[in-house]
């Protein structure tokens, strides 16, 4: 499980960092200057100011070490056409609207080759109680990684479940993956399903104004040392500008 609170205050200051003069709304995402809008005020999402997006997480032995790789949504418009078509014939034959399909571009910092794919920010319809959800998540063109015991699937969807508890915990230790290089790019299209009717416990079980939809992020994994050491980067060219802006916030963080 993971403990927010502590981290609370240096996420304030980072997310208005990246936030000042961008209120500009991306799909669901939008940036804390209009956060109270969307969730109340009691909302963990809200007091600690968590983005509503998948995460590239680490889970380690739970409590206060566990932690996320940094990233950053590219500040760019995708639609539900740029998806390769074999993620568009998935989500049509899961009749899951186009409206209902968030579509993004975003790169992480890689902390650790063990990895989580931690979609509960963006899952759950509250998130200031006891939670579970059901998320289906795989990836496709993967590429310098791979599933851990089939957790989350390769060109495919496995269901995994997300708990939030105690109002700052996220838990457990489940969709995880590997990045088989830490000094090489890794990344592929992460592609999640939130299915309502697949909703596990009572504390989740009013399913009211929820709605059968998706998320697909075309991440991108950077080794952290291209950050410290960029020419460690075997092909230069290839992500200067996520490396060389990412202080400046330009590449923005899931606005």
């Amino acid at each position: 499980m993971l403990h927010l609170a502590k981290t609370m205050k240096t996420k304030l200051l980072f997310a208005c960092t990246l936030a000042i003069g961008s209120h500009n709304a991306f799909g669901d995402f939008i940036g804390f200057g209009k956060i109270d809008e969307r969730y109340i005020l009691e909302d963990m999402r809200v007091q600690t100011y968590t983005y509503p997006c998948p995460l590239i997480f680490h889970y380690r032995q739970g409590g206060d070490d566990s932690k996320k790789s940094e990233f950053r949504i590219k500040d760019i418009t995708l639609t539900f056409d740029n998806l390769p078509a074999n993620i568009q014939g998935l989500l049509q034959s899961r009749n899951i609207p186009v409206a209902d399909v968030q579509v993004f571009e975003a790169y992480a910092k890689l902390e650790q080759a063990d990895c989580n794919y931690f979609t509960h920010p963006w899952a759950m319809d509250v998130m200031t109680d006891n939670r579970l959800a059901v998320v289906e998540s795989g990836i496709w063109g993967s590429f310098n990684l791979q599933a851990i015991n089939g957790e989350i699937g390769i060109d495919g969807l496995v269901p995994q479940t997300m708990s939030f508890h105690d109002k700052t915990y996220l838990s457990g230790n489940s969709a995880r993956f590997n990045v088989n290089d830490v000094n090489q790019l890794a990344g592929g299209w992460f592609v999640s399903v939130y299915d309502p009717q697949n909703a596990v416990n009572q504390a989740n079980g009013n399913t009211d104004g929820q709605r059968l939809r998706a998320i697909a992020i075309k991440w991108t994994i950077i080794p952290s040392s291209w950050f410290t050491t960029p020419q460690n980067c075997t092909d230069p060219e290839l992500l200067p500008s996520p490396i060389l802006t990412w202080k400046d916030g330009l590449v923005n963080e899931c606005l």
